[in-house]
């Protein structure tokens, strides 16, 4: 993202500038005059940087900052225009402040705008507008409550879904497919998420490998999701010492756990010697999948963390591998132990439960 900044007066005119919508020039001469009484009308120069522009508003001063966004996004953020004459990008930041506007852009045509939602500094296009600090997200996008986060009704194939924004995943390898529109229309109900592509098309994120409730964000740099539900969750690390009795609801069967909250798009927290023990039991028989496959190091150990889960006569099977599968239980504890070695990256493990 390029800044600007020009500091201008109530009746600031720019000389020789010659700007054009694709170019703008590092610095030139703004000349300042005025009309009150003390002025006498006396002119004086000043530098311009063209990265914010500093202009009078209404009521106070306006800094407009440059951004380079997608037309799509500018599309969908605005929910408000106007058209002002103006001839150069200084009258219409001038112009467009005094109107209350939030942002402008300057094509040869001066173009000012309200904002429903805010921009994306991260996600660089095509089109350049100015747009005030309050108008935009100008770091990295950081997680709000589920029920805080903003979203948007959409369907997909008459299929309702809610659209929200998420933290990028911490694991550059999480399991996704491709689905068209009618492969969502198909497999909406299977405990999945959605990202919509470019093409048209859709990444299936298996509601195990994604933590929605502490990775969405209000930030339209996050990552669009298609949500139809959301499922029964519960986090290991909060859980500790506890039992937990699993039921199967109608339209859900599968319960998940994850090591912590925001596993996908957080990391596993290295701290104190861990010594946790979860228990889950059910009424009814279940079968679980434990995914180790994140938390496990390039030399194939957990980083000296121990692993476990006792079920039936099976006491303490190493879950420190990639997946390991157990079937038609009623009662089985997870238990994590030990400090770690060498603090290396790990992004977690997470525990399915299909009910009967």
């Amino acid at each position: 993202m390029h800044e600007l900044r020009v500091s201008i007066g109530i009746m600031a005119t720019v000389l020789g500038l010659g700007l054009a919508a694709a170019s703008y020039p590092d610095s030139a001469n703004v000349f300042l005059t005025s009309s009150a009484p003390l002025s006498c009308g006396t002119r004086t120069s000043t530098s311009v940087r063209f990265r914010t522009l500093v202009v009078p508003g209404p009521s106070s001063v306006v800094t407009y900052r440059r951004l380079g966004v997608k037309a799509s996004d500018l599309a969908a953020a605005v929910n408000e225009t106007k058209a002002i004459t103006a001839t150069d990008v200084v009258q219409c930041a001038k112009k467009a402040a005094l109107a209350g506007m939030a942002g402008f852009s300057f094509n040869g045509t001066c173009t000012a705008y309200k904002f429903g939602s805010k921009l994306c500094s991260c996600s660089p296009g095509e089109e350049v507008v100015y747009v005030t600090n309050a108008s935009a997200f100008f770091g990295p996008p950081s997680a709000v409550p589920l029920s805080a986060a903003p979203y948007i009704n959409t369907t997909v194939e008459n299929i309702p879904f809610k659209q929200y924004r998420i933290l990028k995943f911490v694991a550059d390898d999480a399991e996704v497919e491709v689905f068209s529109s009618a492969g969502v229309a198909q497999y909406f109900a299977f405990e999945a998420y959605f990202i919509p592509r470019d093409d048209g098309n859709y990444y299936g994120v298996p509601v195990a490998v994604l933590d929605l409730a502490y990775c969405v964000t209000d930030s339209s740099c996050g990552l669009p999701v298609l949500v139809y539900a959301t499922y029964s969750t519960y986090y290991i690390l909060n859980e500790c010492g506890n039992t937990i009795t699993l039921t199967a609801s109608p339209s859900h069967f599968y319960v998940t756990a994850f090591s912590h909250p925001g596993y996908g798009c957080k990391a596993f927290p290295d701290g104190p010697t861990y010594n946790c023990s979860v228990t889950f039991t059910a009424a009814s028989n279940f079968s679980l999948g434990l995914f180790g496959r994140h938390f496990i190091g390039s030399d194939g150990s957990c980083d000296g963390y121990n692993l476990t889960a006792s079920y039936g006569a099976t006491q303490d099977a190493n879950f420190c591998i990639p997946k390991l599968e157990i079937h038609r239980i009623r009662s089985v504890t997870l238990t994590l132990r030990g400090a770690a070695l060498a603090n290396t990256f790990k992004g977690g493990f997470v525990s399915v439960f299909q009910l009967y």
